[in-house]
This record gives structure tokens, sequence and C-alpha cells, in this order.
């Protein structure tokens, strides 16, 4: 769908007109009104306006606006605004019982919320994305209600994704103001930008509620162990299809159920990744900014009062093609610069020194083949205890969860000891006490440093 079947085309005109700032204030003070009122009256709206305005509509030239005569009093200014927002289609002007009503459609309600959002991001407290998926699928899971228990399984889905957005903000917040602190050149502009904005926008709305408050590493667990028993709870995800079906959420009732087994795979594949892909890359990040914020405050403090600090202001100032010339012609009125240069006898060759070697000490290792061949049992023992049958056989297991047939992508492989026992599967598939067969297709499937080959995994039926 095009944007503009949305939204009017000149919606967005008032915000790059010269009294762009008065309509901004004057959107806030309609989203009030909004907030506090069923019904707006125009009447009220206009008061609103007058009350929370006063001084800008008084100091603001409306000498480019197409105002009436009897529009340049405090009313009439604020009646001009809101004829305004209604041509521009922001607000439409609906008559009841002889009073004037303002409505505002459902864009320009959103449009004006994320303008309000992007001014007062302090305003804003952090959700609790982690703890509202727990507990509405903590209540859920004790109620036999399926429309509750569907309603939270797509309230984990929604929590979560933004989440993940949440945390996507943070990363690229950190990077932000890692720039800024790369061209901020003053001390204090560096604190205002750390401890004004930084701690507040990222560190206290978003890093901070991830470790104390909102944890995920607290409430991972109960959740995966929430899902995973309704995975196994095929009457629950029956009912659960069934819902979705007569709700009309797809056209059929096997679509309803994969929908239903996908929600709950997203919610845990994404806290089973949650620490390892997003927090612990962004406390990385955090680190090394808040380090760089400290040698740049250090920096600043020490080189800025020493003559060495000040050739690199005026060296900061020349490469600047803002303050270039300036900089030039200043430096030309007190002094003049020359290139200089010089032969040493470094410039011609480098001498060759010679080495003092030492006679190197003899490190004596006695032959022993009773140890060598004890340590090497130990050692054996050790590995075939770790990769033993049995285990091999319960890493399999696991991988099956409640599946028949599973393939190489559905094998999770994240570290060396997943890839050796994925490797000995193979190998204990032809085993009698197996229980599972494979087959082996063409192709090679990757998970980062590790390659595997495309293969089947199928549970022998029981006897």
């Amino acid at each position: 769908m095009n944007l503009y079947d949305v939204i009017p085309e000149n919606l967005f005109s008032i915000l790059v007109s010269p009294n762009k700032s008065l309509y901004v204030k004057a959107l806030f003070v309609l989203l009030d009104a909004f907030k506090i009122k069923l019904q707006i009256s125009k009447n009220e709206l206009v008061t609103m306006l007058i009350s929370s305005l006063e001084d800008e509509l008084i100091h603001t030239d409306f000498s480019s606006e197409k105002l009436f005569e009897n529009d340049y009093s405090l009313s009439g200014k604020a009646h001009f605004i809101i004829r305004k927002l209604r041509s521009d289609k922001w607000i439409f002007i609906e008559t009841e019982s002889f009073v004037e009503y303002v409505t505002l459609p459902k864009y320009s309600i959103k449009v004006i919320q994320l303008l309000y959002d992007l001014t007062h991001f302090n305003d804003q407290e952090n959700f609790a994305y982690v703890y509202s998926t727990y507990s509405s699928l903590k209540m859920a899971n004790k109620d036999s209600e399926t429309f509750e228990q569907y309603v939270a399984l797509c309230d984990g889905v929604e929590r979560t994704q933004q989440l993940v957005e949440s945390l996507k903000t943070a990363y690229h917040g950190i990077t932000t103001y890692n720039q800024q602190l790369i061209d901020s050149i003053n001390v204090n502009n560096v604190l205002s930008l750390h401890y004004d904005k930084f701690r507040q926008e990222i560190a206290e709305k978003i890093l901070k509620p991830l470790k104390i408050r909102d944890s995920v590493p607290k409430y991972k667990h109960p959740i995966e162990m929430i899902l995973k028993s309704w995975l196994v709870d095929d009457d629950r995800l029956t009912s659960l299809a069934n819902y979705s079906f007569d709700a009309k959420k797809f056209d059929t009732l096997d679509k309803c159920h994969d929908d239903i087994i996908q929600k709950i795979y997203y919610i845990i594949d994404t806290y089973e990744s949650l620490e390892r892909d997003y927090i612990n890359v962004i406390d990385m990040k955090n680190r090394l900014y808040t380090k760089a914020t400290t040698q740049k405050i250090d920096y600043l403090i020490n080189s800025d009062q020493t003559i060495k600090g000040n050739l690199i202001s005026l060296m900061k100032y020349a490469a600047d093609k803002d303050t270039s010339d300036m900089t030039f012609e200043l430096l030309s009125d007190s002094f003049e610069l020359y290139d200089l240069g010089y032969i040493s006898q470094e410039s011609l060759y480098e001498r060759k020194y010679g080495i003092r070697h030492d006679e190197p000490s003899t490190v004596i290792i006695d032959d022993d083949p009773e140890l060598d061949a004890k340590v090497y049992a130990e050692a054996m023992g050790l590995m075939n205890n770790k990769y033993s049958k049995k285990n091999v056989m319960r890493f399999m297991q696991k991988a099956f969860v409640d599946k028949n047939e599973i393939s190489s992508f559905d094998i999770k492989i994240t570290d060396d000891d997943a890839y050796i026992m994925t490797m000995l599967s193979v190998a204990y598939a032809s085993d009698k006490d197996s229980n599972y067969t494979i087959e082996v297709k063409d192709g090679i499937i990757s998970y980062d440093k590790y390659k595997i080959p495309n293969m089947t995994f199928r549970k022998k039926a029981l006897k």
C-alpha cells in the first residue's frame, strides 16, 4: 500500500513552515486534550491553546500566514491554528447538537505520539518486556481458558519483538554517542553528553532494568519451561489451533497449528540467544564507550592547558575547511612556517649490530614407558566417558524433542562438544542399540566455523 493512500499528501507541510515550532507545540496540546477527554470541543481546544501557548502566540510572526483581520488576537490566532490543522487533515471537525467537536484520525494520533516520544525520551518509562512475557504466560498456564492462553502467547511474541528492538536501539544508540564523543572537543560537552543524555536515555532506561528488574537470566528459564510444556501437550496445541482457526487467523487448521508452533519456538529461540547475541555484545560496546569517554575527558583536561594542547587545537582548526582560511590568516600574522629537513647518519643506512646468543640450558626429560602408558590410558578413559555412546544417545534424544524426524538444520552447533557429538551420532547410527536411523544427503551445512553433512535423522519405531 502506498503511504499517501493512508495519509494526506500535505500532512507534513506545517512541519516545514516558518512557524513549525509553534505548530508542533500545538500538536502536543492537541495530544494532551486527546488523552484527557473522550470528546474534544473546538472551544475547549481554543482555550487550551491560549493557556499553553500564550507567549508563543504573542511573539510568533504570522506575516507569512493568511490571517483574516480579526485573527490577530490570541483567540483569533488559536482559531487560525485549528483551521490550519483542519486544512492539512491533522484533525476533522464534526457538529453534534450545534457544538463543534475536534476528531483525530488514526494516522494523526500515531504521528503526533511519535513526535512527542522523540522529544520527550526521558519521560518514557522502560516497559518490563521480560517480566510481562513471564507473567502473562504463567497466568495463562494455570488457567484452562484457551482464549487467555492464545492471547498470552501472542502477547509474548510481541513483547519479545519489542525487547529485541529495544536492545538494537541501545546498541545503535551507543554507536551514535560514541561518534558524538569523537567529534567533541570540549570537556563540558563530553560530560553533558555522557551524564545528561547517554546515562538517562540508554543506561537508565534500557541497560539497567535488564540487569536488575527486568532480568533476562532471571525469567528466561521459567518462560522456556512453560512453553516447552505446551509443545508436548497435544491437546493444548489443538485447542490453540482451533481457536486461531475460529478467529480466522488463517484459512486452514494446519496453518493455524504451524503458526502456534512457530510462535512458541520464536520466543524460546530468542531467549536462548538473547545474552549471547545481544546483551553481551551491548555490554562490551558499553564498556568500550565508557572507557573512551574517560580517556577523552582525561585527554582534554590535560592537553588543553599545555603548548602541545594549543598546537593540537590549531591543527584541528587548520584542518577544518570552515575555519582553515581564518586560521592560516591569523598564523601568518603571528609567525612564518617553513618546511625543514636534514640528512643524518640514520637517513642513509641503519647500522647492523651483533646480538650475543647464550648457550641455552638443556631440559632433561626422563623416558618412562609406564608413566606414558598410564597417562594415555587416563586420557582415553576421560574422552570415552565424555563422548560415550550413552551420552551421544542422550544428545540425540534432546535434539529430537517431540519430533520423529529432524535434519541437520535442527541441530544447533554452538561449540566443539556439540560438533563432536553430531559427528559421533553418525558413527553410532548403525549400532544395534541406536534408537534412530540416518540418511546422508548431498551438500554441506555450515554453522560459523563448523561444517556437517546434510543429514536426516529418523526415530526408529518402537517394537
